[in-house]
């Protein structure tokens, strides 16, 4: 269906069925095509679900937008009082949407239940560095670190947002993820699985801390699979906001008056990562991956597919992550050279193989059709992410695209801690990188950290255990009515945004 076409559609039913307010009933309306099943936030990991983080939940730090420094949120001050202990004041006073007041009991709670691995959190690399957590006092809490680690103030700052001891003790995860209850600028107050949920301003939010309290009344985060019906909400003003776009359905709504279209530079990274465990897979074998490497045109993805100023990715991380390495073992596009060593590794006719994806299927065609061209038929086995990333640890495909925003992490711990170092979806347990990337957490210095990092990135691209493609531009569409700035993490702020 065009966009003309879904357009016209939704023109037609909006007689029929009420419009979404907009800004005249202070109700800013999202769509996007991820179905959320729960709401609570340690059980699912996707960027939809850290925007609902970010606006629903506090975590004890944050990062200063304009500045990048770290500032206290339910906390009000810390201190390192040595290499593995930090300190924090707790700020007094804060309220959950419950009504049940913030202390350090919901701090111990929540850190004590997230590091528990009979919980199975998803992101456990989020607080895998926690060796335990104190209550000193009912506004004091000390965190103890298995050992050094930089980078533990930025992981706090998206990746433990703080839960109520009390009603979580009573509910669980399947009531949190039904009826959630956080200190955030918004509260949920519905959510239906797969369709929708619905967020009111929380007039009671506290002040102080790093987030101002919201001007828009209510937010409606709706599900939409088809995206050109999406867009089509967008045009009728039946949805204020869009993100993610391909590049083709961001060009198509420029020229709408209505409409304005950002393109933003963000973390996010796209990637294939090989499984190098499974000794019957061709692709076992680091010859192979490197015939791969050479295949992927790489620069076409980013020039031609991503567009809007996006570059070809050389590294692991993401580049504006702090310690990031710069670039070294690289593979230039070259069809020639990928089928000579194919037929070194005695595949002069290719091989079948298969391809796990997710999103951005528009990339994993491109990889497809470059693979073809030098006899590697790989079918495409798209999954949703749950889906996806249970193939992943299981190993149960020999080749997955993916993209990572890092969830917001701007330090390249989160890129090798995620991905490498016998972490669960480590698809290479090469004992080289594990021990470089275990001696660049264990340092403070910057400068040692980017060198450790550095090799373990050389023999992860010499080993071709990851094909670094293209740093991803993301791109939004929203009314012309709404005042918002995307940002580099991906995390929609709407406590930031307001009507013009």
């Amino acid at each position: 269906m065009t966009v003309s076409r879904a357009a016209a559609l939704l023109l037609g039913l909006a007689a029929a069925t009420p419009a979404f307010a907009g800004k005249a009933n202070d109700t800013l309306t999202v769509s996007w095509d991820r179905e959320q099943t729960t709401l609570d936030v340690y059980y699912f990991t996707d960027h939809s679900g850290l925007t609902l983080m970010n606006n629903v939940w506090d975590g004890l730090v944050d990062r200063d937008p304009k500045t990048g420094e770290y500032v206290g949120n339910l906390a009000t001050s810390w201190k390192w009082e040595g290499p593995t202990s930090l300190l924090f004041e707790l700020r007094k006073g804060v309220k959950f949407h419950n009504g049940e007041d913030f202390d350090a009991d919901d701090v111990v709670y929540t850190i004590d239940y997230v590091k528990d691995p009979n919980n199975k959190i998803l992101l456990v690399q989020m607080v895998s560095w926690i060796d335990a957590v104190e209550k000193v006092d009912q506004y004091t809490v000390r965190i103890k670190l298995k050992r050094p680690f930089p980078a533990a103030l930025e992981y706090l700052t998206l990746g433990v947002p703080i839960y109520p001891d009390q009603y979580y003790k009573k509910v669980g995860t399947a009531g949190m993820g039904k009826n959630p209850v956080g200190t955030g600028p918004y509260k949920v107050t519905s959510f239906s699985p797969g369709r929708e949920y619905v967020l009111e301003r929380n007039d009671a939010y506290f002040t102080g801390g790093t987030k101002p309290k919201a001007r828009i009344k209510r937010i409606v985060v709706r599900t939409q699979k088809d995206l050109n019906l999406m867009m089509g909400e967008l045009m009728t003003k039946r949805a204020e906001f869009l993100w993610r776009l391909t590049p083709d359905q961001a060009d198509q709504l420029e020229s709408i008056p209505t409409i304005r279209v950002e393109r933003s530079p963000t973390l996010r990274v796209a990637f294939l990562t090989f499984n190098a465990l499974d000794p019957q897979s061709p692709l076992a074998r680091p010859e192979v991956r490197r015939a791969v490497a050479h295949a992927v045109n790489r620069d076409a993805i980013a020039k031609n597919l991503i567009r809007g100023g996006a570059a070809t990715l050389k590294t692991v991380c993401a580049t504006k992550q702090l310690a990031c390495p710069a670039p070294g073992v690289d593979y230039a596009y070259d069809p020639a050279k990928a089928k000579e060593l194919l037929a070194k590794a005695g595949l002069p006719d290719g091989f079948e193989t298969s391809i796990g994806s997710t999103s951005d299927r528009f990339i994993t065609e491109a990889v497809i059709g470059d693979l073809q061209r030098v006899g590697i038929r790989a079918a495409m086995n798209f999954n949703v992410w749950a889906a996806f990333r249970d193939k992943w640890v299981k190993r149960e495909m020999p080749l997955f695209h993916a993209s990572t925003g890092f969830w917001g992490i701007s330090d390249a711990s989160i890129a090798f801690g995620t991905y490498f170092g016998e972490a669960p979806q480590d698809l290479s347990r090469d004992p080289v990188v594990t021990e470089a990337i275990r001696k660049a957490d264990g340092t403070q210095s910057v400068e040692e950290r980017t060198k450790f990092y550095k090799e373990a990135q050389d023999r992860i691209l010499d080993q071709v255990y990851w094909l670094p493609l293209v740093e991803i531009v993301n791109n939004y569409a929203f009314s012309k009515e709404l005042d918002f700035t995307p940002s580099p993490d991906e995390i929609n702020r709407f406590y930031r945004a307001s009507w013009k």
